[in-house]
């Protein structure tokens, strides 16, 4: 998720970011990489684009109108867009011509309330957005209370490009989610952090398999892996900040580990980090 704003004026950063895509399209190959930006000043969102095909290596721009965080309302982007719905087809039809890549969406189902959502989305495939991915929230539901399903069957329902269900999607309830909403496909997103073998366990599931069971220790072989990645891409600072802030999520539902989470909110170092979770395994 890259700052529109942020690209335009040269953010060492962002650009930092975008080279690492060349890195991910060639270590996975394979797979598909959207590039998910976001903005709320329409002039510097199509100002950027070619910016972003410049420096970025990815297959879908994806523009962010989900988003709830406060720092990002304030800058008019991510869910306010929702208040200005006609803003948001303008800004998209002008997406669509501009971006060599195909053009998706990520959005919620209004802001303070549930806006006509079937109406908005109409209008967003008639422009040529491609695909459109709902958090099945207002951004006032933030990440909590019920997930309207319900209303994004209701886009499935009247829509002919793929729709994608977001929003409290676990590896318990992914395929009640799927028959309530009769998605394309869906998106994982908080259950994900600290906890990547969501994907696995869903696979497994749908393979007629029983998932894999938690286990403190292959929670920290993940973490593990994970820290060996980012220091590989990253400097020492970087790096540092993003794993104090994914780290503790690896720990999340397991006893005895409140210490260990203190720990690695302050590691300053990859050495840090692996001292830290020698200690638990040594513990186990």
């Amino acid at each position: 998720m890259e700052s529109c704003e942020s690209l335009y004026y040269k953010s060492k950063a962002t650009q930092q970011d975008l080279k690492d895509t060349h890195l991910d399209k060639q270590t996975e190959g394979d797979t598909k990489l959207a590039l998910q930006i976001f903005g709320g000043k329409k002039d510097i969102i199509l100002k950027s684009v070619p910016l972003f095909e410049e420096r970025g290596n990815y297959d879908f721009l994806d523009f962010n109108c989900g988003c709830p965080v406060p720092k990002v309302i304030r800058q008019n982007a991510g869910s306010s867009w929702l208040n200005r719905p006609d803003e948001l087809v303008d800004l998209m039809k002008e997406l669509v011509k501009i971006s060599s890549k195909p053009v998706i969406i990520k959005m919620r189902i209004g802001f303070s309330n549930i806006i006509d959502m079937v109406s908005l989305c109409k209008q967003l495939e008639a422009v040529g957005v491609q695909a459109i991915a709902v958090h099945g929230r207002t951004r006032s539901e933030f990440f909590s209370g019920p997930v309207h399903y319900d209303v994004i069957a209701d886009i499935k329902k009247n829509l002919s490009i793929p729709v994608i269900a977001n929003g409290g999607i676990t590896s318990e309830n992914f395929l009640d989610v799927f028959q309530k909403t009769n998605a394309d496909a869906l998106m994982i997103g908080t259950k994900a952090l600290g906890y990547p073998k969501v994907f696995e366990n869903m696979c497994r599931i749908e393979q007629g398999l029983a998932p894999k069971a938690d286990s403190l220790e292959q929670q920290i072989i993940d973490l593990k892996k994970h820290i060996e990645y980012i220091y590989s891409i990253k400097d020492e600072r970087q790096a540092s900040g993003i794993m104090r802030s994914v780290s503790v999520h690896y720990m999340k539902g397991f006893e005895n580990v409140k210490k260990y989470r203190l720990a690695l909110v302050h590691c300053e170092s990859k050495q840090n980090y692996l001292d830290v979770l020698k200690n638990m395994q040594n513990e186990q």
